[in-house]
């Protein structure tokens, strides 16, 4: 009788056992091979019928599966098996929900199971319906380059403005991309001889054709009833404050007994009368009230946390400039530093004297003066750059993404596709603005939606690619 010195697998079937979460799974060993290389390769290589202490070799019994990584459930790696059953018996009709599917396609790149991802994908796009944000993620992670294009020009073309989800989902480059592609799509409309925006002139006048352009253009509108509140920052002073004095004796007014004291911030000792910081601040003046003046010294230091050397150095030469000749007007950073810190003591007057001159100086830019007015509540820069971002023609960058919250971003982004000046009209030769009353004077307002952009006519590929 021949001697047998190795099993064919293709044709000699064999379970695989696996443990996932803690369930076996016993899985017939061609219906892995016959998907995925990686298992193909795996199982081409020779085992040993029995290990050394005569339990049978990896995956060939109970007592010894294959245990896969934390990171896959049973529930994903059964709606697998599912699949490759259904490609056994000649008939794919698996009905998943979404989840799952997601969970199939992960799984098939995972193991190189290219059928079993084809068909994720045809199960899965219907399930997606109008979550064009959702497809987008999926097709970036799991490079369905079919999906990209789609996705955006749901989102481009649609009504509704973008949301939080689609924020958090989307990269900031590509959020940014899409929103400055919305506000190139103009709508226009016709009446029996005029052309006009939004405003239906006529019961005659009926929606023509969206015109979809490089720029935007800067506009001019009334945003005063537009509420942009600046966010309430969150100061931590550094300052530990005591609740109880260690003085026996007659307390000492915080307000209005001035000595030396030592400040401490960083790794340098600073020395100066606290009467500015007392006659200032509401929070030094109670440290100086609640502890004994003389713990302030070069042993037992201010310390101050929340600032640096530049910065509190800055203030101190506002306080206390220096004895020359001629009187030397702080540079703008040197006011930022000042704002910095007057805002997390509570030196109002100091505070407004910064932010006054910091604004004759022009300071800074608008992602730098949002990222002041966040940090340090400063309403008078919050409101004018929101307007600005809203206005302008330029589209939302990088840097103003980084700055502004959430909230902030898709408000901006809604007020811009709204109140953009969207379309010429048109009276014998001439052409104005938006049409009023008068005919002659521009008339930009804000929209109560944006309208959906139609896809006859509107192809959208070249701006969108850039994004593909």
């Amino acid at each position: 009788m021949p001697q047998v010195t190795h099993k064919d697998i293709e044709y000699y079937v064999e379970p695989l056992i696996f443990s996932v979460e803690n369930t076996l799974f016993r899985v017939p060993r061609e219906y892995l091979a016959q998907e995925s290389p990686v298992f193909l390769d795996m199982l081409a290589l020779p085992q040993p019928v029995t290990d050394d202490e005569g339990v049978g070799s990896e995956g060939a019994v109970d007592a010894k599966p294959l245990v896969l990584p934390d990171t896959i459930a049973a529930p994903a790696f059964r709606a697998l098996l599912q699949i490759l059953y259904s490609f056994n018996d000649g008939c794919v009709d698996a009905d998943f929900p979404k989840d799952d599917w997601i969970n199939i396609l992960e799984l098939s790149r995972m193991w190189d199971m290219a059928t079993v991802r084809k068909t994720a994908i045809k199960g899965l796009l219907p399930l997606l319906g109008d979550d064009a944000a959702h497809q987008w993620k999926l097709a970036k992670k799991y490079d369905i380059h079919d999906w990209v294009q789609p996705a955006l020009e749901k989102l481009v073309r649609r009504n509704q403005p973008l949301t939080v989800k689609e924020f958090e989902s989307l990269d900031q480059r590509t959020l940014l991309g899409v929103a400055a592609v919305r506000e190139s799509c103009y709508p226009v409309f016709y009446d029996s001889d005029r052309q006009y925006g939004d405003f239906r002139y006529s019961e005659n006048t009926t929606i023509g054709r969206w015109e979809i352009r490089e720029g935007r253009g800067e506009i001019s509108v009334d945003l005063e009833s537009f509420n942009f509140n600046c966010p309430s920052p969150s100061l931590q002073h550094g300052i530990n404050e005591i609740v109880t004095s260690e003085d026996d004796g007659p307390s000492k007014s915080g307000e209005f007994y001035f000595e030396k004291v030592v400040f401490k911030v960083e790794d340098r000792l600073y020395r100066v009368p606290n009467q500015p910081f007392a006659q200032h601040s509401q929070i030094f003046r109670r440290n100086f009230e609640l502890r004994g003046f003389s713990k302030y010294d070069r042993h037992d230091p201010f310390v101050i946390e929340d600032a640096t050397k530049d910065d509190f150095e800055h203030l101190l030469r506002f306080f206390f400039p220096p004895k020359s000749i001629g009187k030397r007007e702080p540079t703008s950073d040197e006011w930022a530093s000042i704002l910095r810190l007057s805002a997390r003591w509570s030196m109002l007057q100091v505070k407004e004297l910064a932010i006054q001159k910091l604004e004759n100086l022009n300071f800074g830019n608008i992602a730098t003066k949002l990222r002041m007015a966040q940090e340090l509540g400063v309403q008078q820069w919050f409101s004018p750059a929101m307007k600005t971002l809203i206005t302008r023609g330029e589209p939302l960058n990088a840097d103003e993404y980084n700055v502004l919250g959430q909230q902030h971003i898709l408000q901006v982004l809604d007020l811009r596709e709204r109140v953009h000046l969207r379309n010429k009209y048109y009276d014998s030769c001439n052409s104005y603005g938006n049409y009023n009353s008068y005919g002659t004077t521009p008339m930009i307002h804000i929209r109560s939606e944006r309208g959906e952009v139609p896809i006859e006519g509107n192809d959208l590929t070249a701006r969108l690619a850039p994004f593909l």
